[in-house]
């Protein structure tokens, strides 16, 4: 666990170090500014002709150019880089607020901003301890060879000063004979130019701190948080392979049987879903199938499914008609459904030889018929209340006789409330006259069909449910 978080520490540390040789460079642009200011005289600096403050200006920018180009060639991972990229910026700072004194103040609060990137509150408090020391040393020679300001002087009374075309002052101490007291002259700078710069660090620095404190803390955070969404993607791929090992993947499902030929679909909205189906031989002339809708989506709503899937196999595997499955699962989850979910079912047992299909439904989508002489029609048979809704509930189940010819097909809601971008819904009448149009095709191409027409309804909006369907192709 130490080595991960010293691995997710180091990767802040790189791009930290990326971020401050950013800042360098950054800085060279404004400093390239302030010398085309200086060539136009817009600035101008006592004791510092044109020539001799260019270089000096041009030396600031090669040190910071020469940290960015060293970041670059060491990839911004070494241990070492962050403490000479620091240093680079707080000596190219130190001398231009040297050169510009009193009117750099702010340059004082950037080094210690950068430093929090790397949150480490060491290396922050570090930062503003050498910041102070270096602003506190331009301040001095900033007295001496920097802008000087007349109010750091000590004048006689009644001296009169006249400004006229002299450059600075200083030009008319040097002219003027008055003398200055250095004493005086450095307390004035330590009063009114580097105590404010010294409150602003203290400033910056306790908030820089803190964020450089909760910084660490948030990227530890975070990287918990990446590695639990790791897990649980990881978790949720297995469960979506095991829910889709769960239901019959192989088709043709029954090659050896002429009687019939089925297929069935199921695509979830999310990783894993609450849709089901299932079928199987009960014996050698009894067909089952089942489709079921689970209230709920995603993780809660898949084991909700497992469970009544595995109920409903057992107790139809006992001999029980549609209609004594549906009652007997229905107390059996209703007994212990604290959670209030419940499953929609539509359940068939079909008698190969005669083709004699008994069902019941439990608040399921109406099925669809297809005669050997007609089209896809809706069947509103009667729905008795869903699975888990309601203890002891009562179930009608139904007969329904298909000749050799005949088709059936059953599905989840996710199919006819499909909604497109203005919220239309595909609706059941827009999918029979889609069944209607692949009346010859067969079960898998009818299924890939319709999903395909939905998928054009829908035009790109994101799936709301489940879309599970089931057809069979009675032969007789």
């Amino acid at each position: 666990m130490e080595k991960e978080k010293d691995e997710v520490l180091w990767q802040n540390e790189i791009s930290a170090n990326k971020l401050q040789a950013v800042g360098l460079l950054v800085a060279v642009g404004v400093f390239f500014v302030v010398l085309i200011f200086v060539e136009l005289e817009i600035f101008y600096v006592y004791r510092w002709d044109k020539n001799t403050i260019n270089m000096t200006m041009a030396l600031i920018e090669l040190l910071m150019i020469a940290g960015a180009v060293l970041g670059l060639r060491v990839k911004f991972a070494k241990k070492w880089l962050k403490y000479v990229l620091m240093i680079d910026l707080l000596l190219a700072f130190g001398m231009l607020d040297m050169i510009f004194t009193y009117t750099t103040s702010i340059l004082i609060v950037i080094p210690i901003i950068l430093s929090s990137r790397y949150f480490s509150s060491k290396f922050t408090i570090g930062v503003s301890a050498v910041t102070i020391v270096v602003f506190f040393i331009s301040s001095m020679l900033g007295a001496f060879y920097g802008i000087y300001d007349v109010n750091n002087l000590q004048l006689e009374p009644g001296t009169v000063i006249n400004m006229g075309n002299e450059t600075w002052i200083a030009d008319v101490i040097d002219t003027g004979g008055i003398t200055v007291d250095t004493g005086l002259m450095l307390k004035n700078v330590l009063i009114y130019g580097f105590f404010p710069e010294l409150l602003e660090t203290i400033i910056a620095a306790a908030v820089c701190v803190t964020i450089a404190y909760h910084g660490k803390r948030m990227v530890l955070k975070q990287k918990t948080l990446t590695e639990k969404t790791a897990r649980l993607g990881t978790e949720l791929e297995l469960a979506t392979k095991i829910q889709a090992d769960m239901l019959p993947s192989i088709f043709p499902a029954f090659p050896e049987r002429e009687e019939f030929e089925l297929y069935a679909s199921m695509n979830p909205a999310k990783e894993v879903g609450g849709d089901f189906y299932d079928f199987f031989m009960l014996d050698d002339d009894h067909l089952y199938m089942v489709i079921a809708d689970v209230s709920g989506k995603g993780v809660p709503a898949a084991l909700f499914m497992m469970a009544s899937r595995i109920l409903l196999a057992d107790h139809v595997k006992m001999g029980k008609s549609p209609a004594e499955v549906l009652r007997d699962v229905n107390n059996a989850i209703s007994e212990t459904n604290d959670n209030h979910m419940f499953v929609t079912v539509w359940l068939g047992i079909l008698e190969l030889s005669t083709g004699k299909l008994t069902a019941a439904n439990a608040g399921h989508e109406y099925p669809v018929i297809k005669k050997p002489d007609g089209g896809f029609e809706l069947y509103k048979d009667k729905h008795g209340i869903v699975v888990g809704g309601l203890m002891n509930a009562k179930y009608r189940e139904y007969e329904i006789q298909l000749e050799p010819g005949s088709r059936l097909f059953v599905y989840t809601d996710g199919v006819p409330e499909a909604t497109d971008k203005d919220n239309n819904q595909f609706g059941t009448e827009r999918m029979t006259e889609v069944l209607n149009k692949l009346t010859e095709a067969k079960p898998d191409e009818l299924l890939k069909g319709v999903r395909k027409s939905v998928d054009e309804f829908v035009m790109g909006a994101e799936q709301f449910d489940d879309i599970t369907m089931l057809c069979l192709d009675y032969r007789g």
